[in-house]
């Protein structure tokens, strides 16, 4: 009998967004992709007909749909064997790396048994005859299902007295960051890159493993620095500014934007598949979109830190975040047939990156709830209150407003100033009045003529106001004015 067999894999979010350093959330996502394509291979030697993904070297899907003639029980044991030697081999790898001094300081039990802990998967399988669209329910609400009944084994750690992960607090230290100041990774050429422990970061095993697999792909991950200085230097790399990591000299352009998206509605486009060859089209489609946006982000000046089947996470240069965001909804619109939203998050260089990360996300909420098929702004100033501006994506005019700041057009001061004069204007006043009132600032202060939108209300106006606070900040600014960013 055919079965088919759902399978996920996990932890995701939170393992991924488990990060310090740019490379230990490239490190997160690439160990999960890692640790999936294990799950899809065995699989498919053993004759399953993957679907989603369709492909067994797919990037980015920590979930596995199959169909499988064999015992699906036994399969998904298999499997779940596959991805845990696949954890244990990277680990290994790892502790190949560091020099023997350092490996004789992990305590190795409690590194073996958090390791052992680590991976949640989770299978469900139903028999698949004549209909496959209710095979799929069938299968994805008992997967849910079992999600739902994780057990809460506690893990014995044998941690008492033994300080947490910063990381991750429900796993005890294997290290003491105080002796690891100086500890080094030899990677495959024979040259050493340090791991910059710092005292305070008393990593468990997962968290060490991801400093090193991050440590070891240096080549790929750009730093949130360099990515800033992007803006002014599309060129710059991570290792041009090698060694400055704790210096304190301030960034002309100290702000980078990060980029989350998805698609819309994809539920539903999943169960208008009739058949597994449908959705292994779609599958097909969807991987075809994750590699295009590689490309997009790149020449974007981005660095893509993840993408699989329709989600996206990027850093970019604030100045290169719209075009970039609008491209990849134009990919998606054309190849997926689907629609996409996104959020974008300015944010300050020095900012912990899983603050940064969460403005992010929730800028991507900000879209979805905005109706869907949006892109959300959201500028996180250190001094300042955020702010976020959603607009579809046919209705965007960011293209306009960056080019007169681009071209010297516009001032700061205009923005303010019409902030000002939305926030004191009362709502039963006549906005004819509001309208003229703008048009005499816009006269006032701009060199050219740039012309105001036709404002229905005081929230028109203060939308656009804020609009362009943003949109100063997009088009690279090259001095943070502390004044400035207070008022924003």
């Amino acid at each position: 009998m055919t079965h088919l067999l759902s399978i996920s894999i996990g932890p995701v979010q939170d393992f991924i967004a488990a990060a310090r350093r740019t490379a230990d959330l490239y490190a997160g996502s690439q160990i999960l992709q890692e640790l999936s394509r294990v799950v899809a291979r065995y699989l498919a030697e053993q004759n399953a007909g993957l679907i989603f993904p369709s492909d067994q070297e797919a990037d980015g899907a920590n979930k596995i749909l199959a169909e499988v003639t064999d015992d699906p029980q036994q399969l998904a044991e298999g499997a779940r064997k596959a991805a845990q030697e696949k954890l244990k081999q990277l680990w290994q790898e790892a502790m190949d790396g560091l020099p023997e001094r350092y490996r004789k300081q992990i305590d190795q039990g409690r590194a073996q048994l958090q390791l052992e802990s680590f991976l949640e998967f989770y299978a469900a399988w139903v028999p698949l005859e004549n209909n496959y669209p209710q095979a799929r329910q069938s299968v994805e609400r008992l997967l849910a299902g079992r999600k739902a009944l994780r057990e809460f084994a506690p893990t014995q750690q044998n941690d008492e007295g033994i300080p947490k992960s910063p990381l991750d607090p429900s796993r005890a230290a294997v290290i003491d960051p105080r002796m690891w100041g100086e500890a080094t990774l030899r990677l495959p050429d024979g040259a050493h890159r340090p791991l910059r422990i710092k005292p305070t970061e008393h990593l468990d095993a997962i968290s060490l493993l991801k400093r090193c697999y991050g440590v070891s792909m240096y080549q790929t991950v750009v730093d949130t620095r360099t990515m800033a200085r992007r803006a002014q230097n599309p060129k710059v790399q991570p290792e041009d500014r090698w060694g400055e990591d704790d210096d304190h000299i301030t960034e002309p352009q100290p702000y980078f934007a990060i980029l989350v998206a998805d698609g819309d509605r994809m539920g539903e486009l999943i169960s208008r598949q009739d058949n597994p060859e449908a959705h292994r089209a779609l599958s097909k489609t969807l991987d075809d979109f994750a590699h295009e946006a590689q490309r997009i982000v790149g020449k974007h000046h981005g660095f893509m830190v993840y993408s699989g089947g329709d989600d996206v996470l990027a850093f970019l240069p604030v100045n290169r975040a719209i075009a970039c965001g609008q491209e990849l909804s134009e990919s998606f619109r054309h190849r997926v047939r689907g629609t996409l939203s996104a959020g974008i998050a300015v944010v300050h260089y020095r900012q912990p990156l899983s603050q940064s990360l969460q403005n992010a996300r929730d800028a991507e909420k900000a879209a979805k709830d905005g109706g869907r098929n949006a892109l959300a702004v959201a500028l996180h100033t250190r001094g300042g209150a955020p702010i976020t501006v959603v607009r579809p994506w046919d209705r965007l005019r960011w293209r306009e407003l960056l080019q007169s700041f681009e071209q010297g057009d516009l001032t700061q001061g205009l923005a303010y100033e019409l902030l000002e004069l939305a926030r004191e204007w009362q709502d039963d006043m006549n906005v004819a009045y509001l309208q003229a009132e703008a048009e005499r600032i816009l006269g006032r202060k701009e060199r050219k003529g740039l012309k105001l939108p036709l404002f229905e209300s005081r929230q028109d106006l203060l939308d656009y106001a804020k609009e362009l606070v943003v949109a100063r900040f997009l088009s690279g600014v090259k001095t943070e004015n502390q004044t400035e960013v207070g008022r924003a």
